[in-house]
């Protein structure tokens, strides 16, 4: 598999283990800035990934509850049930479902105020007993075989070059009839604009620290390799342009707030936003959710409880 990015040509030449330092310091440093900066722009569940729009001039708040639906839906876990949010970010995901299914939740992040924040919402919201959060790097874990029933990836998988081991892990540390999902950004197999200039750059290593995007058919060849069938894909992508579009006209709003608290940190918000919304809009980065599953799934695929709109 080539490098499409000069991020992903520096990895490379990288072992292992000093790409997962890489990435532990480098990616965790935008998301270390101050919380109140993500809560204005992210709105209020903290998301920091694609809502799921019905409609161009619906809500970011109920976009993204009915995102927190549709995951919850997909990975369908339930009492008792242990699933891993590995870039747990501020919590949206992991808090959902444990305030929703009864399930057990352990998050992973790199860093130490996303930590913080979610395990301080977690209080909040009265499902302490039930959410554990490291701070880590998913290669850092103890996965042993069979151990968890659920993993998600949810903007975060972009930011871990080794994806072979890391499915491979995953493959291994879930259940029979485990369920994996991964929402996140990709590059059409066809060659669209071009990967290897500033603006491509900027948001994989000027604004994020270490993205690779890979092609839809190589992130599921993957999966399968590492012994998961594939159960659903869906495309979010026109759906991560109205997010982000929402994204960037908070940024607007709030620049002085934002720039009070991190000088510096709207414009770089704000340019590697729009310079993304640009290449989803013309399809030269595209978005998709992917469920896959460990073994024979327990409900059909064709009738899965899918909701359309926020509960």
């Amino acid at each position: 598999m080539s490098a499409r990015t000069l991020a992903e040509r520096d990895a490379l030449r990288r072992t292992a283990e000093d790409q997962r330092e890489h990435e532990r310091q480098l990616v965790a440093h935008h998301y270390e800035h101050h919380p109140e900066i993500f809560s204005m722009v992210l709105g209020r569940e903290l998301l920091y990934s694609t809502g799921v729009f019905l409609r161009d001039d619906e809500d970011l708040d109920a976009a993204q509850s009915r995102k927190l639906a549709r995951i919850a839906a997909k990975l369908d876990v339930r009492a008792g049930e242990l699933l891993l949010d590995a870039g747990c970010g501020w919590g949206g995901i992991l808090l959902h479902i444990a305030q929703q299914t009864g399930g057990r939740v352990w998050g992973v992040t790199l860093s130490a105020k996303q930590r913080e924040v979610a395990l301080a919402r977690a209080a909040e919201r009265g499902v302490s007993g039930r959410v554990h959060i490291d701070l880590a790097h998913v290669d850092d874990l103890l996965l042993p075989p069979e151990s968890v029933d659920a993993v998600v990836f949810s903007g975060s998988i972009v930011h871990m070059h080794n994806r072979e081991a890391i499915y491979e892990r995953v493959a291994t540390a879930l259940r029979p009839g485990g369920r994996l999902l991964v929402s996140d950004c990709f590059f059409p197999q066809q060659m669209r604009g071009n990967r290897e200039g500033k603006a491509t750059e900027y948001i994989f290593v000027t604004a994020l620290g270490y993205c690779r995007l890979l092609a839809l058919s190589e992130e599921l060849a993957m999966m399968e390799r590492a012994g998961l069938d594939v159960l659903h894909v869906e495309d979010l992508t026109r759906s991560y342009v109205l997010t982000v579009n929402r994204w960037i006209d908070r940024v607007r709003r709030d620049r002085d707030r934002i720039d009070a608290l991190a000088p510096g940190f709207a414009r770089i918000l704000q340019t590697y936003m729009t310079i993304g919304r640009l290449s989803f809009h013309r399809r030269t980065a595209l978005e998709y959710m992917i469920l896959a599953v460990k073994g024979r799934p327990r409900v059909e695929v064709a009738a899965w409880p899918i909701p359309g709109s926020a509960a």
